[in-house]
């Protein structure tokens, strides 16, 4: 880049993806996000990201109402899962009147999302993930399940805080 900044190839690439999608409409840029996603070709698979996506759905709904509750980032892991199991929700979506708009933003963006959404998910990911070791716990696991749950959660945390981009 001719900016001076140092960049990793990842933000570099989520920089450059921000600057093409900027220059485009919303129907291009829907054409192209549909075109990057392909659903899985097993049908129970895509019925297990229809029913999670739908959930994150819900939860972004919900976050329109109740402030602090992240909105963009919950429409973000729908958005993955419908493009994982169907375009025709995928693509309801991103066209949706309501969720459009913030979808397409994260995607103009270079997939990258704000340092408050990252904090959120990133807290929610050690809540969720304390009280299923608390439930694990009292269910009488012996320790194999809170392992598990400690590695998932720290992965989880690591991606979202280290490998998704960070808006300016």
């Amino acid at each position: 880049m001719g900016n001076g900044m140092n960049l990793s190839p990842r933000a570099e690439r989520s920089h450059e993806r921000a600057e093409k999608y900027a220059l485009m409409g919303d129907e291009e840029v829907v054409s192209l996000v549909l075109a990057e996603h392909k659903p899985s070709a097993n049908a129970f698979v895509r019925g297990m990201w229809i029913a999670v996506g739908s959930f994150f759905v819900v939860l972004a709904g919900i976050g329109v109402f109740i402030p602090g509750l992240p909105t963009t980032s919950w429409l973000v892991a729908a958005a993955y899962c419908y493009g994982r199991s169907s375009q025709k929700l995928f693509h309801w979506l991103l066209t949706n009147r309501w969720f459009g708009g913030p979808l397409l933003e994260y995607y103009r963006s270079g997939n990258a999302l704000p340092f408050h959404s990252k904090i959120v998910i990133c807290g929610l990911i050690g809540l969720i993930s304390a009280s299923s070791i608390w439930l694990v716990t009292k269910a009488g696991d012996p320790g194999f399940g809170q392992v598990t749950i400690v590695v998932v959660a720290a992965l989880g945390i690591w991606w979202v805080g280290w490998r998704v981009p960070t808006t300016a």
